[in-house]
């Protein structure tokens, strides 16, 4: 408390120099104050034994100007990072840039003690744990705004997938509508629902599967622009999303084997326009050199699902995840997508499935067994409220 009435006894004697300094001019005070800005400097990594620096500033932090009731019987606003810092991150040493309203003066509490010391700008803060920040008034009263300042630290790498096998039951089987031998899927809006009929067409059902009529045309040798002896008949997975450019536009991907081609799997897109008089959407099929890098091989038991802004294929060996980030054209392996390391692959075939949260189950038929995984970072909230 000493040390506390020693800084307002300061701040008035700066006060009162002022007024004598410059007795014409007029020096406005004011009775409040708060932090308006906090941001953090350059900052230090570690990652995998090496050290690396990035710039805090890209990290923004929330201020919340409401202040709560603490068990202590303050009154204390909070302040702390939306995007938590990376994992390895040095809070131990860190320097901070603080503004305030009305020229403030702000000081910092020490640890396990009541004791205020000034903020520096130049000084580095271990932030390891909460710190508590005062803010006082530039007319050296008592009053003064109290801040906890909290620097959040991911514990774990944000690209990384873990896999973990869960107890959940096994998807039922669909009942198939007469003349269907393959149910695909529907468009992400639920617009139109696709599948493969008995005697090989690719169809549409418009109605939730009460209809159906066919939604890619026979094969014509004498259309040069007829490719339909390249749909794919097996192995077939389908799955949809939005177009980045247009609300009202979904983008369906069709992958599998044809009869036409052993060597790779082949790649039909088509994109639906639900707006209200936009022209019907027709399968186009992607060409590629079967001597071109990164075909997609084929696949047996394929599952292709939307995944953190790409399309994952699953399936064959069960040993290999592709990625593709151009919408079906190119297929890549990487080092973050890796089948579960105890995969048992004498499942029979698999479904692979997302929800809402970001999670991937591959429900293995033959065995039962189901994984479930996500990359970490999409598993970290990102819904915060900011206030100013």
């Amino acid at each position: 408390m000493k040390r506390i009435k020693c800084i307002y006894l300061l701040m008035a004697a700066l006060i009162t120099l002022s007024s004598c300094k410059d007795s014409d001019a007029d020096t406005t005070l004011y009775n409040d104050a708060a932090i308006t800005g906090f941001y953090l400097g350059t900052m230090k990594r570690n990652v995998d034994g090496v050290t690396k620096t990035f710039a805090g500033s890209n990290y923004p932090f929330r201020i919340s100007q409401v202040a709560e009731l603490t068990p202590t019987g303050k009154w204390v606003r909070t302040i702390e990072n939306a995007d938590s810092l990376p994992k390895g991150t040095d809070v131990k040493r860190v320097v901070c840039n603080i503004t305030t309203r009305n020229n403030g003066l702000v000081v910092i509490q020490d640890v396990g003690s009541d004791t205020l010391r000034y903020y520096n700008a130049s000084d580095s803060i271990d932030f390891s744990q909460t710190r508590r920040f005062v803010v006082m008034p530039s007319d050296g009263s008592t009053s003064n705004t109290q801040y906890d300042i909290k620097v959040n630290v991911h514990r774990e790498k944000g690209d990384s997938l873990q896999w973990h096998l869960v107890d959940e039951p096994m998807p039922t089987a669909e009942t198939l509508p007469a003349g269907i031998k393959v149910m695909l899927g529907k468009n992400y809006s639920g617009t139109e629902m696709y599948a493969l009929s008995d005697d090989d067409k690719l169809m549409v059902s418009k109605d939730n599967g009460s209809t159906w009529t066919q939604d890619c045309p026979d094969y014509d040798a004498t259309d040069p622009d007829n490719n339909s002896d390249m749909l794919p008949l097996t192995n077939l997975a389908l799955v949809s999303y939005p177009m980045d450019y247009s609300i009202y536009t979904d983008y369906v991907l069709l992958v599998g084997t044809s009869p036409k081609n052993a060597n790779r799997s082949v790649v039909w897109r088509k994109i639906v326009d639900y707006e209200e008089g936009a022209p019907e959407g027709k399968w186009t099929y992607i060409e590629r050199d079967d001597a071109e890098p990164y075909n997609l091989p084929i696949m047996t038991s394929l599952n292709i699902i939307r995944y953190d802004e790409s399309v994952l294929a699953f399936g064959g060996d069960y040993s290999t995840i592709y990625q593709s980030r151009d919408n079906g054209i190119t297929w890549k392996t990487t080092s973050l997508y890796k089948m579960p390391a105890d995969f048992d692959k004498t499942a029979t075939g698999i479904k692979v499935t997302t929800d809402s949260e970001n999670n991937i189950r591959i429900f293995c038929y033959g065995t039962n067994k189901v994984w479930k995984g996500r990359v970490n970072r999409l598993g970290w909230d990102s819904n915060w409220l900011w206030y100013e």
